[in-house]
């Protein structure tokens, strides 16, 4: 198993791994995230040093640098999906590869200030069997690689993540907090130019008072939410499209490439152009880009 992942993911940041009846994976590990769905079958599995058992429908979300094993039970078969990916497949703009890094993504507005990353790595059960589903499609991008099946399958996993916080924070939609409201309205509207003027206005606030109301909330300012939501944005931008860097400037809600390109730098710690070299050469030529 860890072999086969490990040339899954080479010279690019995402695979995934069908094994119809997995009946021995010794104690391993590797310096991805992985995310292995139970489609049948009951395993003992033991997640650095912890054993449980794992069943239909359950999946578990493994760090990398930790180790793990599968030890099968019974005779029916094993049936496993595994996803393993980089956080900067579901988030460019990543500074860590984890998974708790990727709940970091703004675009995802997670309050993941009462989750710890050592939360994480566990077992989760799918109650709805949404993300089954999920891991079905995902299954089937990426064995018919289909036109633009990475960006289809970057979709579907943030989907994923975002089922699995709700496991780990279900109280969080019931939040009242004004900072939550204008966070998720700025991830729709993001490259518009009088977002937090027309939010004040829904709200009934003044803008001078919506600003101090936010950063007390969230400990930085409107602005440079926007413009980390926009980077982000702009990033993806980057990596998934052949797309200009003054056709992304624009895009993404910045009419000045010059002021652009310095935002981005001082966000990303390189240029636009240096980040497109880094990141996107392999996905671009994946996906028949280039």
């Amino acid at each position: 198993m860890k072999e086969l992942n490990t040339v899954l993911i080479n010279n690019r940041n995402f695979g995934i791994d069908y094994k119809k009846d997995l009946s021995k994976c010794e104690m391993h590990t590797h310096s991805f995230i992985e995310i292995a769905y139970t489609l049948s079958g009951k395993a003992i599995h033991i997640l650095n040093g912890k054993s449980e058992l794992i069943k239909e429908n359950e999946y578990v979300v493994i760090e990398p640098g930790s180790r793990h094993q599968y030890i099968k039970i019974g005779t029916e078969d094993l049936s496993i999906i595994n996803c393993i990916f980089t956080a900067s497949f579901p988030y460019p703009c990543a500074t860590a590869n984890s998974f708790y890094e990727c709940l970091q993504n703004p675009s995802f507005n997670i309050n993941s200030s009462n989750i710890m990353p050592d939360q994480v790595s566990r077992i989760y059960y799918d109650s709805t069997g949404m993300v089954r589903q999920l891991f079905l499609l995902l299954q089937d991008e990426y064995k018919k690689k289909d036109y633009k099946y990475e960006i289809i399958s970057r979709r579907l996993l943030n989907v994923i993540i975002l089922l699995t916080v709700r496991s780990l924070n279900p109280g969080e939609g019931t939040s009242t907090y004004i900072s939550e409201t204008v966070k998720d309205y700025v991830s729709i509207h993001y490259a518009e130019h009088n977002v937090l003027q027309v939010l004040a206005e829904r709200l009934s606030y003044s803008i001078p008072y919506l600003s101090k109301k936010f950063k007390a909330e969230t400990g930085e300012s409107f602005k440079s939410f926007q413009q980390k939501i926009r980077i982000n944005e702009a990033a993806s931008l980057l990596i998934q499209t052949n797309r200009s860097i003054d056709e992304i400037s624009n895009l993404v809600g910045y009419t000045d490439i010059k002021y652009f390109i310095k935002v981005f730098t001082k966000k990303q710690g390189m240029s636009p152009s240096k980040f497109k070299k880094k990141y996107g050469s392999s996905i671009n030529k994946s996906m028949g880009l280039v």
